[in-house]
């Protein structure tokens, strides 16, 4: 299993010094000739082109192996136990406000509970009361407000009431075991940005985050209620269409910055029946897009699978995948006005580019680059054009790349993309010339 390399001040074995690896989490002990250690290797590989190679074999006198450190998951959240919410006063429909919202999503279900003569008793978490009965122990929770709310009694036309879900007993305490508060898309961060310690821990004497944090997500909007009420209404936790799929994806993965739910094709171009949903997770924003940050988180992809194939039609087949990501490199040469320094301008018209080829914050809109749409050489001079400093865009020259090889196509005016692709920025090279130079 490949080992990630965080520090090499022995150039490749050419000197005396510390090679830093992070081991995967699955280094196990193995027995090789009879001795059973946890075995580290090193293999020669052919040098990529351009990087140099040895003139003659290293040679190793001494190798000394001892552990620094260790890697631990992270959460944004802090763990709030054994909180009273609030006392019973025996009628329906009662909400409890916590002390910390908003609540995390978590894996599992929220529970609570609620005190009686045998002690606490267990109250569980459901989505909607539609289906509780009088005697079900369910409460609901709205994780943006941090609020835990009780089954409600509703008046039926021949007068009675139907109780949703059971009423806790007057003067009951209601408690909530643990929780976790926090979350959000300011839990996003980039690589290398968490290097204060909170709270002291013996013999760490550091800390930081050696890869970007994802998957927060702000709670809902008003407008996106708006559009998945009468969705929710009409389609009743069932996938028919195409929009079906994209909001039941989003409720499996609240997470995901972007999906779309497009028909697969085969390869003579004709529809084969089958849905292939593509999700494009949330990233943190920060200036050029690294591209494995977009990579499927595989524990997300298996919940949309889960939760699609609960709710799909009899004999529709789902694939759930990243969309194609067409790297576009842009060469651009520009003149910069009076009183505006090469240096500055460069920076500004880089990062104008990293943010127009975004597949997540970029496009016309600014809500990501459109499925499919084509990249045209002529909206990159409007892009650098109205930055200010700009006098004039002398040059624009457009390449296809690939992200995985980092190879540049030839130089095209029009990019094209299948329904499938997003635009995404590789390598911009923007080179600026002074006012009278």
């Amino acid at each position: 299993v490949p080992c990630e390399i965080g520090k090499d001040s022995t150039g490749g074995f050419n000197r005396t010094g510390d090679v830093i690896l992070h081991l995967p989490a699955g280094h196990a002990a193995s027995v090789l000739g009879r001795q059973r250690a946890g075995w580290l290797r090193c293999r020669l590989v052919e040098a990529k082109q351009n990087q140099p190679f040895y003139q003659r074999s290293p040679r190793l006198h001494a190798v000394e192996a001892s552990t620094i450190g260790g890697t631990v998951g992270a959460v944004h959240a802090e763990i709030i136990r054994n909180e009273i919410a609030g006392t019973s006063d025996g009628t329906p429909g009662q909400r409890f406000p916590l002390g910390r919202p908003p609540v995390v999503v978590g894996e599992g279900e929220l529970v609570v509970e609620v005190s009686g003569p045998d002690g606490w008793q267990q109250w569980t978490e459901v989505r909607s009361f539609a289906d509780s009965g009088p005697d079900d122990r369910h409460v609901m929770l709205d994780r943006v407000g941090g609020q835990v709310e009780f089954g409600p009694a509703v008046r039926q036309p021949e007068g009675g009431l139907r109780y949703y879900g059971a009423v806790p007993p007057k003067s009951a305490a209601i408690r909530v075991p643990e929780y976790r508060s926090g979350g959000g898309r300011r839990g996003n961060v980039a690589r290398e940005v968490l290097e204060v310690q909170r709270d002291p821990v013996p013999f760490v004497s550091s800390v930081v985050n050696r890869r970007p944090a994802i998957g927060g997500v702000d709670g809902e909007s008003v407008r996106d209620a708006a559009l998945r009420g009468p969705l929710l209404l009409r389609t009743r936790d069932r996938a028919v269409t195409a929009e079906d799929y994209e909001q039941l994806a989003r409720e499996a993965a609240p997470e995901a910055a972007r999906v779309r739910c497009i028909p697969a094709h085969g390869a003579d171009g004709r529809e084969t029946g089958a849905i292939r949903v593509l999700v494009v997770p949330a990233v943190p924003d920060s200036g050029e897009l690294a591209f494995a940050t977009l990579m499927l988180d595989p524990g997300m992809r298996g919940r949309i699978e889960r939760y699609l194939g609960e709710r799909r039609c009899v004999g529709a087949l789902v694939s759930v995948e990243p969309p194609f990501y067409q790297g576009v490199t842009v060469v651009a040469r520009l003149r910069a006005r009076r009183r505006t320094t090469a240096g500055t301008l460069g920076a500004r018209a880089s990062q104008a580019l990293y943010d127009y080829f975004n597949p997540i914050s970029g496009g016309p809109d600014g809500d990501g680059w459109p499925f499919g749409r084509p990249v045209q050489s002529g909206e990159v001079f409007a892009v650098l054009q109205r930055l200010p400093g700009v006098e004039l865009v002398e040059d624009v020259r457009l390449f296809a790349a690939n992200p995985i090889t980092r190879e540049r196509g030839e130089q095209v005016d029009r990019l094209d993309l299948p329904p499938n692709a997003l635009a995404f920025s590789f390598g911009h090279q923007v080179r600026v010339r002074e006012a009278g130079a």
